[in-house]
Protein backbone atom coordinates (compact mmCIF):
# COMPACT_ATOMS: atom_id res chain seq x y z
CA UNK A 1 0.00 0.00 0.00
CA UNK A 2 1.81 2.75 -1.01
CA UNK A 3 1.97 5.84 1.48
CA UNK A 4 -0.14 9.32 1.53
CA UNK A 5 1.21 11.81 -1.06
CA UNK A 6 2.95 15.29 0.79
CA UNK A 7 2.44 18.59 0.32
CA UNK A 8 4.04 22.01 1.32
CA UNK A 9 2.28 24.88 1.80
CA UNK A 10 4.65 27.42 2.55
CA UNK A 11 2.86 31.52 3.41
CA UNK A 12 5.82 34.16 3.59
CA UNK A 13 4.97 37.08 5.41
CA UNK A 14 7.38 39.54 4.48
CA UNK A 15 8.18 41.84 7.41
CA UNK A 16 6.66 40.17 10.01
CA UNK A 17 7.97 40.41 13.58
CA UNK A 18 7.49 37.01 16.02
CA UNK A 19 6.37 39.28 19.24
CA UNK A 20 3.55 41.29 16.97
CA UNK A 21 2.54 38.47 15.77
CA UNK A 22 2.06 36.48 19.10
CA UNK A 23 0.70 39.69 21.15
CA UNK A 24 -1.89 39.99 18.05
CA UNK A 25 -2.57 36.02 18.56
CA UNK A 26 -2.89 36.57 22.10
CA UNK A 27 -5.64 38.99 21.42
CA UNK A 28 -7.63 36.91 19.13
CA UNK A 29 -6.92 38.83 16.43
CA UNK A 30 -5.06 35.91 14.35
CA UNK A 31 -7.34 32.90 15.38
CA UNK A 32 -6.06 30.49 12.47
CA UNK A 33 -3.01 31.06 12.89
CA UNK A 34 -3.14 30.55 16.89
CA UNK A 35 -4.83 27.11 16.19
CA UNK A 36 -1.61 26.12 13.66
CA UNK A 37 0.30 27.15 16.84
CA UNK A 38 -1.50 24.99 19.82
CA UNK A 39 -1.47 22.02 16.87
CA UNK A 40 2.23 22.26 16.24
CA UNK A 41 5.37 24.87 16.85
CA UNK A 42 5.48 28.34 17.23
CA UNK A 43 8.89 29.22 17.51
CA UNK A 44 11.40 32.64 16.76
CA UNK A 45 14.11 31.63 14.48
CA UNK A 46 17.18 34.16 12.81
CA UNK A 47 17.26 35.34 9.67
CA UNK A 48 20.19 36.55 7.38
CA UNK A 49 22.70 39.50 6.94
CA UNK A 50 21.28 41.93 5.65
CA UNK A 51 17.84 41.07 6.87
CA UNK A 52 16.29 42.67 3.73
CA UNK A 53 13.61 41.34 0.92
CA UNK A 54 14.85 39.41 -1.59
CA UNK A 55 18.35 38.47 -0.65
CA UNK A 56 16.52 36.88 2.66
CA UNK A 57 14.69 34.99 0.67
CA UNK A 58 17.68 32.95 -0.29
CA UNK A 59 18.25 30.91 2.78
CA UNK A 60 14.80 29.43 2.65
CA UNK A 61 14.50 28.61 -1.08
CA UNK A 62 18.49 27.72 -1.79
CA UNK A 63 19.57 26.85 1.47
CA UNK A 64 22.43 29.86 1.72
CA UNK A 65 22.78 33.34 2.75
CA UNK A 66 23.55 36.23 0.50
CA UNK A 67 27.05 36.34 0.32
CA UNK A 68 27.18 32.81 -0.92
CA UNK A 69 24.37 33.40 -3.23
CA UNK A 70 26.39 36.60 -4.64
CA UNK A 71 23.72 38.73 -4.15
CA UNK A 72 24.36 40.70 -0.72
CA UNK A 73 21.48 43.58 -0.87
CA UNK A 74 18.57 44.05 -2.50
CA UNK A 75 20.97 46.57 -4.27
CA UNK A 76 24.69 45.85 -4.63
CA UNK A 77 27.72 47.12 -6.68
CA UNK A 78 30.21 44.84 -8.58
CA UNK A 79 33.78 46.73 -8.33
CA UNK A 80 35.75 44.77 -10.72
CA UNK A 81 33.04 44.70 -13.01
CA UNK A 82 32.60 48.29 -13.00
CA UNK A 83 36.63 49.11 -13.29
CA UNK A 84 36.62 46.75 -15.78
CA UNK A 85 33.78 49.15 -17.79
CA UNK A 86 30.87 51.05 -16.38
CA UNK A 87 28.93 49.89 -19.90
CA UNK A 88 27.90 46.41 -17.76
CA UNK A 89 24.89 45.51 -16.79
CA UNK A 90 26.85 43.18 -14.00
CA UNK A 91 28.00 46.48 -12.29
CA UNK A 92 25.43 47.20 -10.47
CA UNK A 93 22.25 46.52 -9.38
CA UNK A 94 19.11 47.15 -7.90
CA UNK A 95 16.06 44.83 -7.11
CA UNK A 96 13.73 47.51 -6.58
CA UNK A 97 12.73 48.12 -10.15
CA UNK A 98 12.86 46.77 -14.33
CA UNK A 99 16.54 44.75 -12.47
CA UNK A 100 14.09 42.72 -10.49
CA UNK A 101 13.98 40.16 -13.11
CA UNK A 102 17.74 39.74 -13.37
CA UNK A 103 17.95 38.23 -9.80
CA UNK A 104 17.04 34.74 -11.51
CA UNK A 105 20.16 34.95 -13.68
CA UNK A 106 22.42 36.69 -11.10
CA UNK A 107 21.98 33.62 -8.71
CA UNK A 108 24.80 30.72 -9.35
CA UNK A 109 23.46 28.42 -11.98
CA UNK A 110 24.82 25.29 -9.96
CA UNK A 111 22.53 25.91 -6.79
CA UNK A 112 19.15 24.80 -7.13
CA UNK A 113 15.32 26.60 -5.21
CA UNK A 114 12.95 24.62 -3.84
CA UNK A 115 11.32 25.55 -6.88
CA UNK A 116 13.60 22.90 -8.81
CA UNK A 117 13.94 19.91 -6.63
CA UNK A 118 10.56 19.72 -4.90
CA UNK A 119 8.22 18.65 -7.95
CA UNK A 120 5.41 20.31 -9.17
CA UNK A 121 5.69 24.00 -7.43
CA UNK A 122 3.22 26.90 -7.58
CA UNK A 123 4.97 30.88 -6.77
CA UNK A 124 2.64 34.25 -5.65
CA UNK A 125 4.77 37.45 -5.50
CA UNK A 126 7.99 35.65 -5.34
CA UNK A 127 10.72 37.46 -7.41
CA UNK A 128 12.67 34.06 -7.81
CA UNK A 129 11.16 32.10 -10.64
CA UNK A 130 13.78 30.14 -11.52
CA UNK A 131 12.42 27.42 -14.42
CA UNK A 132 8.97 28.54 -13.26
CA UNK A 133 6.53 27.81 -15.53
CA UNK A 134 4.22 30.67 -16.44
CA UNK A 135 1.42 28.74 -15.74
CA UNK A 136 2.55 28.31 -12.44
CA UNK A 137 3.63 31.41 -11.31
CA UNK A 138 0.15 32.45 -10.13
CA UNK A 139 1.08 36.31 -9.37
CA UNK A 140 2.67 37.21 -12.68
CA UNK A 141 0.20 38.36 -14.82
CA UNK A 142 -0.20 41.97 -13.36
CA UNK A 143 1.70 41.56 -11.25
CA UNK A 144 3.56 44.71 -12.25
CA UNK A 145 1.09 46.74 -12.35
CA UNK A 146 -0.64 46.37 -8.75
CA UNK A 147 2.97 46.35 -7.33
CA UNK A 148 3.19 49.85 -8.96
CA UNK A 149 0.07 50.98 -7.73
CA UNK A 150 0.52 49.30 -3.78
CA UNK A 151 3.27 51.58 -3.81
CA UNK A 152 2.46 54.95 -5.18
CA UNK A 153 -0.69 54.57 -3.84
CA UNK A 154 -0.35 53.19 -0.40
CA UNK A 155 -2.56 50.61 -1.08
CA UNK A 156 -1.10 47.77 -0.53
CA UNK A 157 -3.93 45.00 0.80
CA UNK A 158 -5.61 44.46 -2.66
CA UNK A 159 -2.01 42.87 -3.84
CA UNK A 160 -2.27 40.57 -0.12
CA UNK A 161 -6.18 39.97 -1.32
CA UNK A 162 -5.61 39.29 -5.53
CA UNK A 163 -2.67 36.82 -4.28
CA UNK A 164 -5.40 35.11 -1.73
CA UNK A 165 -8.09 34.99 -4.61
CA UNK A 166 -5.49 33.11 -7.14
CA UNK A 167 -4.40 30.36 -4.35
CA UNK A 168 -7.98 29.45 -4.14
CA UNK A 169 -8.69 29.54 -8.51
CA UNK A 170 -5.51 26.88 -8.09
CA UNK A 171 -6.99 24.78 -5.53
CA UNK A 172 -11.03 24.84 -6.64
CA UNK A 173 -9.28 24.04 -10.47
CA UNK A 174 -8.87 20.72 -9.73
CA UNK A 175 -5.22 20.90 -10.32
CA UNK A 176 -2.68 19.21 -7.63
CA UNK A 177 0.49 20.39 -6.41
CA UNK A 178 3.68 18.97 -4.12
CA UNK A 179 5.20 22.60 -3.40
CA UNK A 180 3.13 26.19 -2.91
CA UNK A 181 5.16 29.36 -1.54
CA UNK A 182 3.15 32.38 -1.45
CA UNK A 183 4.52 35.91 0.00
CA UNK A 184 2.20 38.29 1.39
CA UNK A 185 4.34 41.55 1.29
CA UNK A 186 1.50 43.99 2.56
CA UNK A 187 2.69 43.70 6.18
CA UNK A 188 6.32 44.69 5.00
CA UNK A 189 4.74 47.61 3.06
CA UNK A 190 2.77 49.08 6.03
CA UNK A 191 5.32 48.76 8.37
CA UNK A 192 7.24 50.85 5.85
CA UNK A 193 4.98 53.61 4.86
CA UNK A 194 2.82 53.85 8.46
CA UNK A 195 4.29 51.98 11.61
CA UNK A 196 4.78 48.17 12.92
CA UNK A 197 1.69 48.65 14.76
CA UNK A 198 -0.09 50.81 12.57
CA UNK A 199 -4.22 49.76 12.40
CA UNK A 200 -3.48 49.34 8.51
CA UNK A 201 -0.19 47.01 9.27
CA UNK A 202 -2.54 45.03 11.89
CA UNK A 203 -5.10 44.55 9.30
CA UNK A 204 -2.52 43.35 6.54
CA UNK A 205 -1.59 40.43 9.40
CA UNK A 206 -5.16 39.73 9.58
CA UNK A 207 -5.82 38.93 5.78
CA UNK A 208 -2.98 36.50 5.85
CA UNK A 209 -4.23 35.05 8.83
CA UNK A 210 -7.87 34.92 7.00
CA UNK A 211 -6.25 33.33 3.84
CA UNK A 212 -4.79 30.44 5.86
CA UNK A 213 -8.19 29.85 7.63
CA UNK A 214 -10.00 29.15 3.73
CA UNK A 215 -6.98 27.50 2.30
CA UNK A 216 -6.83 24.83 5.50
CA UNK A 217 -10.62 24.44 5.10
CA UNK A 218 -10.20 23.80 1.35
CA UNK A 219 -7.21 21.25 2.16
CA UNK A 220 -9.24 19.62 5.06
CA UNK A 221 -12.62 19.08 2.50
CA UNK A 222 -10.09 17.57 0.11
CA UNK A 223 -8.57 15.10 2.30
CA UNK A 224 -5.08 16.77 2.12
CA UNK A 225 -4.71 18.59 5.09
CA UNK A 226 -3.07 15.88 7.73
CA UNK A 227 -0.49 15.41 4.72
CA UNK A 228 0.35 18.63 4.11
CA UNK A 229 3.49 20.51 6.08
CA UNK A 230 2.37 24.16 6.65
CA UNK A 231 5.07 26.84 7.11
CA UNK A 232 5.06 30.19 8.03
CA UNK A 233 8.09 32.56 8.82
CA UNK A 234 9.14 35.94 7.48
CA UNK A 235 12.43 37.75 5.81
CA UNK A 236 13.04 39.96 8.20
CA UNK A 237 11.32 42.34 11.10
CA UNK A 238 11.58 46.36 11.21
CA UNK A 239 11.52 49.04 13.29
CA UNK A 240 10.39 52.54 13.32
CA UNK A 241 12.64 55.12 11.46
CA UNK A 242 12.49 58.60 12.89
CA UNK A 243 15.74 60.08 11.26
CA UNK A 244 17.04 59.70 7.62
CA UNK A 245 20.84 59.37 7.30
CA UNK A 246 21.83 59.36 3.57
CA UNK A 247 25.12 57.62 3.24
CA UNK A 248 25.68 58.18 -0.08
CA UNK A 249 25.38 62.42 0.30
CA UNK A 250 27.60 61.98 3.64
CA UNK A 251 30.49 60.46 0.86
CA UNK A 252 30.21 63.05 -1.40
CA UNK A 253 30.56 65.46 1.20
CA UNK A 254 33.49 64.14 2.42
CA UNK A 255 35.06 64.18 -0.97
CA UNK A 256 34.43 60.49 -2.22
CA UNK A 257 31.80 61.48 -4.40
CA UNK A 258 29.16 58.54 -4.88
CA UNK A 259 27.06 56.93 -6.85
CA UNK A 260 24.26 54.79 -5.63
CA UNK A 261 20.47 54.65 -7.19
CA UNK A 262 18.91 55.96 -8.73
CA UNK A 263 21.96 58.66 -9.25
CA UNK A 264 24.55 55.51 -10.79
CA UNK A 265 25.88 58.18 -13.80
CA UNK A 266 28.35 60.79 -11.96
CA UNK A 267 31.77 61.69 -13.71
CA UNK A 268 34.53 60.15 -11.79
CA UNK A 269 32.94 59.10 -8.72
CA UNK A 270 35.06 58.15 -6.12
CA UNK A 271 32.74 55.56 -4.53
CA UNK A 272 29.65 53.87 -4.43
CA UNK A 273 26.91 53.34 -2.04
CA UNK A 274 24.21 50.78 -2.19
CA UNK A 275 21.38 50.64 0.60
CA UNK A 276 19.15 48.09 1.20
CA UNK A 277 16.32 48.01 3.60
CA UNK A 278 17.56 51.48 4.61
CA UNK A 279 19.21 50.13 7.59
CA UNK A 280 21.91 48.09 6.07
CA UNK A 281 24.57 49.65 3.68
CA UNK A 282 28.06 48.60 1.65
CA UNK A 283 30.55 51.48 0.78
CA UNK A 284 32.82 50.67 -2.36
CA UNK A 285 35.98 52.34 -2.65
CA UNK A 286 37.12 53.82 -6.47
CA UNK A 287 39.63 56.43 -5.32
CA UNK A 288 42.28 53.58 -5.91
CA UNK A 289 44.64 51.50 -8.32
CA UNK A 290 43.49 47.80 -9.11
CA UNK A 291 39.74 46.81 -8.59
CA UNK A 292 40.75 44.69 -5.45
CA UNK A 293 38.01 44.70 -2.51
CA UNK A 294 39.62 46.26 0.53
CA UNK A 295 41.17 45.17 3.75
CA UNK A 296 42.07 46.63 6.94
CA UNK A 297 45.70 48.25 6.23
CA UNK A 298 44.64 49.56 2.41
CA UNK A 299 41.01 51.02 3.90
CA UNK A 300 42.61 52.69 6.40
CA UNK A 301 44.54 55.07 3.33
CA UNK A 302 41.97 55.12 0.78
CA UNK A 303 39.01 55.84 2.93
CA UNK A 304 41.21 57.55 6.21
CA UNK A 305 41.34 56.54 10.04
CA UNK A 306 39.89 60.39 10.41
CA UNK A 307 36.77 59.60 7.96
CA UNK A 308 36.26 56.69 9.26
CA UNK A 309 36.09 58.34 13.05
CA UNK A 310 33.52 61.14 12.02
CA UNK A 311 31.74 58.01 10.18
CA UNK A 312 31.27 56.37 13.66
CA UNK A 313 30.47 59.43 15.31
CA UNK A 314 27.01 59.70 13.33
CA UNK A 315 23.93 58.55 15.31
CA UNK A 316 22.87 56.66 12.58
CA UNK A 317 26.03 54.49 12.35
CA UNK A 318 25.59 51.40 14.88
CA UNK A 319 28.85 49.42 14.01
CA UNK A 320 30.63 48.79 10.52
CA UNK A 321 32.22 45.83 9.48
CA UNK A 322 35.37 45.03 6.91
CA UNK A 323 38.08 42.59 5.88
CA UNK A 324 41.01 42.45 8.47
CA UNK A 325 44.62 41.96 6.88
CA UNK A 326 44.79 38.26 7.29
CA UNK A 327 42.15 35.41 5.22
CA UNK A 328 38.88 34.47 7.69
CA UNK A 329 39.41 38.00 9.84
CA UNK A 330 36.63 40.34 10.03
CA UNK A 331 36.59 43.48 12.03
CA UNK A 332 33.68 45.00 13.83
CA UNK A 333 34.47 48.67 14.77
CA UNK A 334 31.62 51.24 16.34
CA UNK A 335 32.45 54.35 17.62
CA UNK A 336 34.23 52.91 21.14
CA UNK A 337 36.58 50.68 19.04
CA UNK A 338 36.69 47.51 17.25
CA UNK A 339 36.78 43.56 17.32
CA UNK A 340 37.82 40.87 15.68
CA UNK A 341 35.67 37.74 14.32
CA UNK A 342 37.98 35.15 13.01
CA UNK A 343 36.48 32.47 10.70
CA UNK A 344 38.97 29.11 10.23
CA UNK A 345 37.66 26.59 8.77
CA UNK A 346 34.49 25.68 10.72
CA UNK A 347 34.95 27.48 13.58
CA UNK A 348 34.25 30.99 14.68
CA UNK A 349 35.58 33.22 17.38
CA UNK A 350 34.92 36.77 18.77
CA UNK A 351 38.05 38.84 20.29
CA UNK A 352 37.57 42.14 21.49
CA UNK A 353 40.05 44.27 21.10
CA UNK A 354 40.26 47.68 21.77
CA UNK A 355 36.14 47.64 22.78
CA UNK A 356 33.00 45.00 22.05
CA UNK A 357 30.61 46.55 20.02
CA UNK A 358 28.92 43.74 19.65
CA UNK A 359 28.67 43.18 23.36
CA UNK A 360 29.19 39.59 23.19
CA UNK A 361 32.59 39.27 25.43
CA UNK A 362 35.04 36.55 24.59
CA UNK A 363 33.95 34.01 22.06
CA UNK A 364 36.32 31.11 21.89
CA UNK A 365 36.56 29.04 18.22
CA UNK A 366 33.09 27.68 18.39
CA UNK A 367 31.27 25.56 15.33
CA UNK A 368 28.71 27.73 13.39
CA UNK A 369 25.68 26.30 15.52
CA UNK A 370 27.17 26.70 18.76
CA UNK A 371 28.03 30.67 17.49
CA UNK A 372 24.19 30.74 16.83
CA UNK A 373 23.34 29.54 20.12
CA UNK A 374 25.70 31.98 21.89
CA UNK A 375 24.56 34.76 20.27
CA UNK A 376 20.47 33.95 19.66
CA UNK A 377 19.40 36.12 22.29
CA UNK A 378 22.05 38.63 21.91
CA UNK A 379 21.79 42.16 20.28
CA UNK A 380 22.83 40.76 17.25
CA UNK A 381 22.12 37.27 17.34
CA UNK A 382 24.34 34.97 14.92
CA UNK A 383 26.37 37.64 14.44
CA UNK A 384 29.88 35.51 13.85
CA UNK A 385 28.39 33.50 11.28
CA UNK A 386 26.77 36.30 8.85
CA UNK A 387 28.94 38.89 9.20
CA UNK A 388 31.39 36.07 8.06
CA UNK A 389 29.34 34.96 5.05
CA UNK A 390 28.68 38.67 3.85
CA UNK A 391 32.58 39.41 3.70
CA UNK A 392 33.09 36.65 1.90
CA UNK A 393 31.41 38.22 -1.24
CA UNK A 394 33.31 40.98 -3.28
CA UNK A 395 29.87 43.05 -4.14
CA UNK A 396 29.36 43.26 -0.50
CA UNK A 397 31.64 46.32 -0.80
CA UNK A 398 35.03 47.62 1.77
CA UNK A 399 33.05 48.67 4.17
CA UNK A 400 29.38 47.35 5.25
CA UNK A 401 27.14 49.32 6.95
CA UNK A 402 24.84 48.35 9.70
CA UNK A 403 22.75 51.36 10.81
CA UNK A 404 21.48 52.01 14.91
CA UNK A 405 17.53 51.35 14.99
CA UNK A 406 15.47 54.49 14.53
CA UNK A 407 17.93 55.62 12.10
CA UNK A 408 18.16 54.86 8.45
CA UNK A 409 20.75 55.14 5.50
CA UNK A 410 18.72 56.59 2.57
CA UNK A 411 16.68 60.00 2.38
CA UNK A 412 15.58 62.12 -0.48
CA UNK A 413 15.55 58.98 -2.94
CA UNK A 414 13.01 57.02 -1.03
CA UNK A 415 9.45 57.92 -1.89
CA UNK A 416 7.15 57.59 -0.49
CA UNK A 417 9.13 58.39 2.55
CA UNK A 418 10.09 55.67 4.89
CA UNK A 419 9.07 55.16 8.44
CA UNK A 420 10.39 51.63 8.97
CA UNK A 421 13.01 50.01 7.68
CA UNK A 422 15.33 46.76 8.18
CA UNK A 423 18.11 45.50 6.98
CA UNK A 424 20.55 45.49 9.83
CA UNK A 425 21.94 42.95 11.88
CA UNK A 426 20.14 43.76 15.46
CA UNK A 427 17.37 40.95 17.12
CA UNK A 428 14.71 43.15 16.22
CA UNK A 429 15.68 43.07 12.58
CA UNK A 430 17.56 39.15 12.84
CA UNK A 431 14.68 37.65 15.01
CA UNK A 432 11.90 36.07 12.69
CA UNK A 433 8.31 34.48 13.32
CA UNK A 434 8.71 30.67 12.29
CA UNK A 435 5.37 28.57 12.56
CA UNK A 436 4.63 25.13 11.23
CA UNK A 437 1.67 21.95 11.80
CA UNK A 438 4.23 20.00 13.55
CA UNK A 439 5.35 19.21 17.14
CA UNK A 440 8.34 17.11 18.26
CA UNK A 441 11.06 18.73 15.77
CA UNK A 442 14.63 20.07 16.96
CA UNK A 443 14.02 22.62 19.80
CA UNK A 444 17.35 24.25 18.98
CA UNK A 445 17.77 27.78 17.57
CA UNK A 446 17.23 27.77 14.24
CA UNK A 447 17.89 29.80 10.97
CA UNK A 448 15.86 30.41 8.57
CA UNK A 449 18.50 28.31 6.37
CA UNK A 450 17.36 25.25 8.14
CA UNK A 451 14.27 25.27 6.44
CA UNK A 452 15.23 24.29 3.06
CA UNK A 453 16.80 20.89 4.02
CA UNK A 454 13.31 20.25 6.67
CA UNK A 455 11.02 20.74 4.00
CA UNK A 456 13.54 18.56 1.47
CA UNK A 457 13.57 15.67 4.01
CA UNK A 458 9.63 16.07 4.66
CA UNK A 459 8.97 15.42 1.50
CA UNK A 460 11.50 12.42 1.06
CA UNK A 461 14.05 14.58 -1.52
CA UNK A 462 17.47 14.40 -1.90
CA UNK A 463 18.97 17.37 -0.27
CA UNK A 464 21.25 19.06 -1.85
CA UNK A 465 24.55 20.70 -0.31
CA UNK A 466 23.24 23.58 1.49
CA UNK A 467 24.45 25.63 4.22
CA UNK A 468 21.13 24.91 6.95
CA UNK A 469 20.54 22.18 8.68
CA UNK A 470 17.21 20.11 8.92
CA UNK A 471 14.90 20.81 11.96
CA UNK A 472 13.14 17.21 11.74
Amino acid sequence: MSSPKKRVLFYLLDGARPDILNGLMAEGKLPHLQQLAEEGTFRTATTCFPSTTGPAYLPFLTGHFPGTMNIPGIRWFDKQEFKRTRWNKMAMRSYCGPEANWFNTDMPAEIPTLFEVMGKSYNLYNMITRNIPDAYDLGKKGKSWLYMRAHFMKRHHPVDLQGHERIMALLNSGKDFDFLFAVFPSVDWDSHYHHIRDYRTVEAYQIADNSIGEVRANLEKKGWWKDTLFMLTSDHGLTPSHTHFDLGDWMTEQGLKSVGYPVIWRRKPKSAVMISGNSFGSIHLLNHDGAQVLKEQELMIHFGKTRMTELLREKAVDFVAYRGNRPGEYMVQNQHGKALITQQRENYSYQPLDADPLFLGHIPPVTHREALESTFNSLYPDALVQISQLLKCRRAGDVVVSARNGYDLRDFWEYPEHKGSHGSLTKEHMHVPMIYNQKGWATHSARTADIFPSLLKWMNKPVPANEGNALN
